[in-house]
């Protein structure tokens, strides 16, 4: 039997800016990041979302940066078909992992099943290497916001340590900034998120692959010498592009199959005239008509995308007021007083007789600077030092308007602390730590864990998520404590807070109903949103301000608000703490008056009944 060469396409999804850029950033020369696909048999095989197949060199990959030998197969076509179909239930889009599971991972189980020869060691290393530098590390929960946790994590940490024990890694540039985002948007490309919704085939296991891959499928099986294919084709295209708007992974697939160029396994199909459609649920055919009906068209697809993405049962109830709620953080970033604030911060160092050296009193003046918008630069090393610096050395209580100081920065400065959150965690602690923590020190922390949410990766990847590097222990520790003050402006504040944390929850679940939901870290915990759920009532049950009430109602909602009724128990521990009860008490009592939170209590008794 003769044999077929196997070749391996190199792609480079930094586009050479890890070449100009990583010696600088990792200490490493590192010349790409590369992204590959086996060609064999005139196919070229690809995982990105699923398995992906096209002819060599016309992915949407462009051209390759370079093709490596790697063997020689005896196998037959058919051999290989049926062992690359056997990979679809292994390789599928949500797997796909940027440093565990990748398209490298793929080419080398194939090369190895092909020729019994593995890709270059440069190639599939690569991840593993990258960890072991500071930056890598630096950026590391970045990635795993984005595609989970890595299992390169616990051993790339222990490299890592030794490394930066003696030298800490420097934040990254704007410049790194950039080149991670290029890389993980090219990798979101890879996974292919962008491909067109229309894919044109040319044989049953190119469809195969692609039916396999994705939920709902509509083939269009057409011919060269069809004029009512002719004519329903660019219907057919629109129709596919209409259904997957702002969609950032298809929702719907088109694919495109000329019988009259197709190869002869297409006849396993049995279309017997053309223009025929047949529709695919979850890999498995649903309907399927003949001729070039667009309004038949349209109500099977109507159809097929109502059965595979069935509309939450939060979606048939009338609501007048949660689907109305904002999901904008809540953010305390008005500045005043800087006389009296940075006055009672010198009397505080007086009256422990603190003495600032050059450097720690350039970089407050640059923070006065700032606030009064004289100047735009800081040095947020040097402040972050001396901040860690007074944490040490002035009483909890003399916290105040160095916090003050420090949420006015934080905004406007959220990706340092993206990149190096412990700081932060440490101020959260502040509240937590100390029982008798003043007034105005507990609602500064308070203040500074609400700015936490004016950046989505900050608050998401590091306070909210359940990665293991997540700080978000203290988060709620701060929380749970704080929304039973008895301080109402405490209260106030922390009622804010827990607002804010039920926003990153409904966001995901916004962006999983369209489909858009990609990279951040899962915010969908049951756990935690029961834990939080239950102080907040706790809370709201004794709560006599109706503004603090307003804002437990809203966090309680969007933590109801399209939970996914499978793993969800938000919705059984309000009904076993007879929320509505305690609504109907409020409301004899005129705590809850004003229209909105009237309309507010109201949607969600009627989403409890659900």
């Amino acid at each position: 039997m003769s044999s077929v060469p196997v070749k391996l396409y190199v792609y480079d999804l930094s586009q050479g800016m890890a070449r100009s850029m990583s010696l600088q950033l990792t200490g490493k020369q590192i010349d790409g990041i590369w992204h590959t696909s086996v060609v064999v048999y005139g196919t070229e095989y690809f995982f990105g979302q699923g398995i992906m197949t096209s002819y060599p060199g016309r992915s949407h990959h462009g051209q390759p940066l370079e093709i490596i030998e790697i063997g020689e197969t005896y196998l037959p076509k058919e051999v290989v078909t049926e062992y690359v179909q056997s990979l679809y239930s292994v390789y599928t889009a949500d797997k796909y992992h940027l440093l565990d599971f990748n398209c490298n991972t793929f080419s080398n189980d194939l090369c190895q099943f092909l020729c019994g020869k593995t890709i270059p060691t440069h190639i599939s290393e690569l991840p593993a290497e990258f960890l072991r530098t500071p930056f890598g590390q630096s950026i590391l929960p970045m990635i795993e916001g984005m595609f989970g946790q890595s299992k390169l994590n616990p051993a790339a940490a222990t490299a890592a340590a030794a490394v930066t024990t003696a030298t800490p890694p420097s934040l990254p540039s704007a410049e790194a900034a950039s080149l991670i985002q290029g890389i993980s948007s090219a990798a979101t490309s890879a996974a292919p998120a962008t491909l067109n919704p229309v894919q044109i085939a040319r044989s049953a296991s190119e469809v195969d692959s692609l039916i396999s891959t994705y939920s709902a499928v509509v083939v269009f099986f057409t011919s060269a010498t069809c004029p009512p294919c002719r004519i329903i084709k660019p219907d057919f295209e629109k129709l596919i592009a209409d259904k997957n708007d702002k969609q950032d992974r298809i929702k719907l697939l088109g694919i495109v199959l000329d019988l009259s160029m197709a190869s002869s396994d297409v006849a396993k199909f049995g279309v017997r005239a053309t223009p025929t459609f047949h529709l695919y649920l979850h890999g498995k055919k649903y309907s399927e008509f003949q001729g070039a009906n667009y309004a038949e068209l349209k109500s099977q697809v109507d159809i097929l995308l109502y059965e595979a993405y069935p509309p939450h049962p939060h979606r048939k109830v009338l609501l007048r007021t949660i689907i109305d709620l904002s999901n904008k953080p809540i953010l305390y970033s008005n500045w005043e007083k800087t006389e009296m604030i940075y006055g009672k911060l010198e009397e505080f160092l007086k009256k422990k007789q603190i003495t600032l050296n050059d450097n720690q009193k350039r970089s407050l003046e640059q923070t006065r600077q700032f606030v009064e918008k004289k100047t735009s630069q800081i040095d947020m090393n040097e402040w972050k030092s001396l901040v860690d610096d007074l944490l040490n050395k002035l009483s909890t209580d003399e916290y105040f308007p160095l916090l003050d100081i420090y949420r006015a920065l934080m905004i406007s400065h959220s990706d340092v602390y993206v990149h190096d959150p412990a700081q932060l965690a440490t101020i959260l602690d502040i509240a937590s730590r100390n029982e008798h923590c003043n007034k105005a020190t507990w609602i500064m922390v308070l203040r500074i864990a609400c700015n936490i949410f004016f950046n989505p990766t900050l608050s998401t990847t590091h306070f909210t998520s359940d990665l293991p590097s997540s700080h978000r222990t203290q988060l709620t520790q701060l929380l749970v404590n704080s929304l039973l003050s008895p301080e109402s402006r405490v209260r106030q504040i922390a009622a804010s807070l827990a607002y804010n944390c039920s926003t990153v929850v409904a966001i995901e679940r916004l962006k999983k109903e369209e489909g858009s939901f990609k990279g951040i870290a899962e915010q969908e915990d049951d756990d935690w949103q029961v834990e939080l759920t239950s102080a907040i009532m706790d809370a709201l049950i004794k709560e006599t301000d109706e503004e603090i009430i307003h804002r437990l109602l809203a966090a309680i909602s969007k933590f109801l608000f399209l939970a996914p009724q499978e793993v969800s128990s938000v919705a059984e521990l309000l009904s076993a703490l007879d929320m509505p009860t305690v609504i109907e008490e409020k409301k004899k009592v005129k705590l809850i008056r004003s229209t909105n939170v009237v309309g507010l209590a109201r949607d969600i008794c009627e989403l409890l009944k659900q």
